[in-house]
């Protein structure tokens, strides 16, 4: 990884982390996400459901709270980057960089976090037959989908799939 991209990457961590306890607007739509292609690689962003992780609740409530993610943020970034990959000419490229950013709830109980936004990028450029798999979306409910926007830079065309736990992986 070139030494713009883990300081670019850096910067965004150090300004996620300082502001995230004031933030109380969402990063990304909640179960939407964006892939964007560049010369050098896809850059991505998802706004994941908890229920996504739910494996990683530590008391068994059903919730996750800024704390149980902080603790167990390294895991939760090793799940991820093993869960999600883009496949070309049978070569796997995982995600590379990956960040979180909890999104708490609007609601009364501000402790509970409804959304996770991931950040990170795959460094594999746009080709023909690219796909994208996950085994992040097996524990969503059957009503929870996640839409995706996937442009490549220097083009007009973008392409919009969705993925839900019966169907994790999509060829553009």
């Amino acid at each position: 990884m070139t030494m713009k991209l883990k300081l670019c990457f850096a910067l965004i961590g150090i300004l996620l982390s300082a502001f995230s306890n004031n933030i109380q607007a969402h990063l990304m739509a909640p179960n939407k996400g964006t892939l964007n292609f560049d010369p050098s690689g896809g850059y991505l962003v998802l706004s994941l459901p908890v229920s996504a992780f739910t494996h990683f609740d530590k008391n068994s409530d059903k919730a996750l709270t800024f704390k149980e993610i902080k603790s167990q943020q390294k895991a939760m970034i090793k799940y991820i980057t093993d869960s999600l990959y883009l496949k070309s000419n049978n070569q796997k490229t995982f995600l590379s960089g990956a960040m979180l950013a909890p999104q708490r709830s609007h609601d009364v109980n501000n402790n509970q976090i409804e959304q996770i936004v991931v950040i990170g990028k795959f460094l594999l450029p746009f080709n023909n037959e690219v796909s994208i798999h996950t085994s992040l979306l097996n524990s969503l409910s059957q009503n929870e989908k996640l839409t995706i926007t996937t442009t490549e830079k220097g083009s007009n065309s973008k392409q919009i799939f969705t993925l839900d736990g019966t169907y994790s992986d999509h060829t553009f």
